[in-house]
């Protein structure tokens, strides 16, 4: 088996790319895996299928709903006698029956055992998750790693978040971290981590007696704090939820602070340890193995995800290795050939702004979406990976275009289509005055072009994860 590439991102499923690595080559593992900790428990915990929101497609598809897949996930784990989670599976099928949560563990399952495979005998692994799932979590956990390498329950306490007074409920303000080893008999990494506290003391009032001004006991035996004397080491880590005003912050939903990953590194890890976050989202962790000169490995399956982390210089290393993304026109052609429809996600998120839509079969002739920031304008566009494209295709999509009233449309193929047919089509459609600036309603496009570093003339378009202005498209289009 290939050893995994140091130092560099994968793009994929982290089931498959995990798979592809020999036993013990991996030192410290944190996950934060996807799950959508706000849906309505009814949904959750329902048969119906519980859509995630567009923006969340790439990150969250078939993680938590109860289908064909899960059903089938379910039923190979519970076939597998000698499967770690086999128990644990069956058991908790008993008690959530059919649902997105059971779809949701035994997807964790799966590649909780994998993780287990590469961690080294001396291996630690932080699964991070809050109060909708952690319990369902541990029960797998146990089963997966043995409930006597079952080392911490950390409290991730952040004290600045807000609450919604509405709910009718105690507010959030803690996520949890179980902290496994591989081998608690091992010699496994682990440091005291120390954090300032405040330091209770009584507070003292001056009061005139006899006289003259002296210190007397406060009557209410109120206690005052001075400002972090105290040093503690405990499972309740203080550390604030990022906030938009933050220096750290990246516009990334589940983004968490640097400090949180940093503590983890500093417990269990040493400099030039490897780093594996399977679910790398933004790329805290891999930003902060970095800074801490650990070797990192960042694994998600969003193209979003990924760009992210490249699109905003979360790693200041221009040459970061992406695996998994085409890197020129044939890996491209090979994906289009082997995996259309990964090559249809692909392909929509090569443009800043649009995202695939989540139905990818019977789409209507629409494969990906965004909006213009200034306007709310509609962007739609269709891929076609193969050889073979017709002037009729390039209408048909026209079409859909006027159907939907949609502002801007981009029809993507791999080669340029040159077809004197087709540039008329997409030009019979007119052109949008935005300011000072004229766009085309309408446009070809290609992955050759991509690969050269030319994209689409389209305004600025949304962040379709937090609905800001994508700053760079200017940029990146010219």
């Amino acid at each position: 088996m290939p050893e995994p590439k140091l130092n560099s991102l994968y793009c994929g499923d982290c089931l498959d790319v995990i798979r592809e690595w020999p036993a013990g080559c991996v030192d410290l593992i944190y996950l934060d895996p996807p799950f959508n900790s706000d849906s309505d428990y009814n949904v959750i915990f329902g048969k119906q299928r519980n859509q995630p929101t567009q923006a969340q497609f790439l990150a969250f598809e078939d993680t938590w709903s109860w289908d064909g897949n899960a059903e089938q996930r379910v039923a190979a784990i519970e076939r597998a006698v000698a499967h770690p989670a086999n128990s644990a599976i069956k058991g908790l099928r008993v008690i959530l029956a059919e649902c997105g949560m059971l779809a949701y563990v035994a997807y964790m399952a799966e590649r909780l055992v994998e993780l287990k495979r590469i961690l080294k005998p001396t291996g630690t692994i932080y699964l991070h998750c809050d109060k909708t799932a952690s319990h369902y979590l541990k029960i797998v956990m146990d089963a997966v790693f043995g409930g006597k390498n079952f080392r911490s329950e950390i409290h991730w306490y952040y004290y600045n978040k807000m609450h919604d007074k509405r709910k009718k409920l105690f507010a959030a303000a803690t996520d949890t971290l179980f902290m496994y080893v591989k081998d608690v008999n091992s010699n496994f990494t682990f440091k005291q981590v120390q954090e300032l506290r405040d330091k209770p003391k009584r507070q003292l009032k001056r009061r005139k007696l006899d006289g003259k001004m002296v210190n007397v006991r406060d009557d209410n035996g109120q206690l005052v704090y001075q400002t972090r004397t105290h040093r503690t080491v405990d499972n309740v880590w203080r550390i604030p939820m990022l906030q938009p005003r933050s220096r750290h912050w990246l516009n990334y939903k589940t983004q968490k602070h640097p400090r949180l990953l940093e503590r983890v590194l500093e417990a269990s890890s040493n400099p030039g340890d490897v780093v594996l976050d399977p679910f790398c989202g933004c790329g805290t962790t891999v930003q902060a193995a970095s800074k801490m000169k650990r070797a990192f490995i960042g694994i998600d399956i969003s193209h979003y995800a990924i760009d992210s982390i490249v699109r905003r210089k979360v790693l200041q290393d221009p040459s970061i290795a992406i695996n998994g993304f085409p890197v020129d026109l044939r890996s491209a052609e090979l994906l289009a050939s082997e995996s259309p429809f990964a090559f249809e996600k692909w392909a929509i998120t090569r443009i800043p702004g649009m995202v695939p839509n989540e139905v990818q079969v019977g789409d209507g002739g629409i494969d990906g979406r965004g909006t213009v920031f200034h306007t709310n304008e509609l962007v739609l566009s269709q891929v076609k990976g193969g050889r073979r494209v017709s002037v009729e295709n390039v209408r048909s999509f026209c079409h859909v275009l006027e159907k939907e009233k949609a502002g801007f449309g981009v029809f993507t193929t791999l080669e340029p289509l040159n077809s004197p047919g087709a540039k008329a089509s997409v030009g019979g459609i007119g052109t949008y005055r935005l300011g000072a600036s004229t766009y085309p309603r309408a446009q070809l496009w290609s992955i050759a072009d991509y690969f050269e570093d030319k994209l689409p003339r389209l305004p600025p378009l949304a962040d379709p994860y937090n609905g800001r202005e994508i700053q760079d498209f200017q940029d990146l289009a010219g």
